[in-house]
């Protein structure tokens, strides 16, 4: 195993402060972007980064308006967090990078691996949020708590009470529980750096429910637009390895099937003992299948690792 530890590290983009966190790895490798869902943060990858750090530099940074990346709230919605995300990866990465993403972050780098092949060498997208149908709905209570956040004036009611009737750790400890398939098995290290997170964004992050109403409503804008979200799906090009656990009550495993069913080159894996965030439930299975996935494309892997020529960058 590596012992490179993580590092904190902040990059100035546009008037954002973007914080993002890296652990190296061998120098010839590829570089892998890890993006995070809704409400989440860099933490979310906590025990991943170590894993692929074997093969290549891990980073893994906090969208806007998420973790320590401070944002006003119209910049934490998806099309903001697009751009955010494509000038971070063209900024931070020398090279083409392998960008990986769960729930939010999957329709992120989709987004972005359709709109600059130049940056994305290949796309995982792990869970990644998927326009619903009568056949393909979340969870109730997940239904319940979007149709919550939409409504104006209510969103914002509703989590002040819960801050209210529920200690800080109660409240990740409600988030974990819904998006894992079994909270016993998240690392007490990464439980603990998740409550941590918690509090210091509370702390100093005045706005923060803004910012993940706005955040929660532009994506339930993002996949009622059915027609869209194929088009863009079809403009990618690069390989896709799309994970999805079968336990997942946010996004319908079935909606996940269909997907991978309208697209045969992608390489597609179910996980059964996995919920939404299967970094969190194992870890170990998500890098695996990443890595098993490099290996059997090594194009892919030779772009990864090969800078671009600056008068081919100045091209686009």
């Amino acid at each position: 195993m590596t012992t490179a530890q993580p590092r904190d590290r902040f990059v100035e983009l546009d008037g954002t402060r973007v914080h993002y966190v890296t652990v190296a790895g061998p120098e010839d490798g590829p570089t892998f972007v890890l993006v995070h869902g809704l409400g989440g943060s860099w933490a979310n990858w906590a025990d991943v980064m170590p894993l692929l750090a074997e093969r290549g530099r891990v980073i893994a940074l906090d969208l806007g308006g998420h973790g320590m990346t401070r944002v006003a709230p119209a910049l934490a919605k998806v099309p903001a967090n697009l751009r955010l995300l494509q000038r971070f990866v063209q900024t931070v990465c020398d090279r083409p990078a392998i960008v990986a993403g769960n729930s939010m972050g999957g329709l992120l780098t989709g987004q972005l691996a359709a709109s600059d092949k130049r940056a994305v060498a290949g796309a995982v997208l792990i869970d990644p949020a998927i326009p619903i149908s009568p056949t393909k709905r979340p969870h109730p209570l997940v239904a319940v708590g979007f149709g919550i956040y939409a409504t104006p004036g209510l969103g914002p009611w509703f989590l002040a009470d819960q801050a209210k009737r529920a200690s800080l750790e109660q409240q990740v400890r409600g988030v974990l529980k819904l998006v894992t398939a079994d909270l016993k098995r998240v690392s007490p290290e990464l439980y603990q750096l998740h409550v941590d997170g918690a509090g210091q964004r509370r702390d100093e992050v005045p706005d923060g429910d803004a910012q993940f109403l706005a955040a929660a409503k532009s994506v339930l804008w993002e996949i009622t637009r059915r027609g869209k979200y194929a088009a863009t799906m079809n403009k990618i090009l690069q390989p896709v390895l799309l994970l999805h656990g079968a336990r997942d009550k946010l996004v319908s495993v079935r909606a996940a099937q269909a997907l991978a069913a309208a697209h045969p080159h992608w390489t597609y894996v179910e996980g059964p003992g996995q919920g939404h965030t299967p970094m969190l439930d194992d870890p170990d299975w998500v890098a695996d299948n990443m890595l098993r996935w490099l290996d059997a494309n090594p194009e892919m892997v030779r772009r990864a690792t090969t800078a671009p020529d600056a008068s081919t960058a100045a091209n686009g």
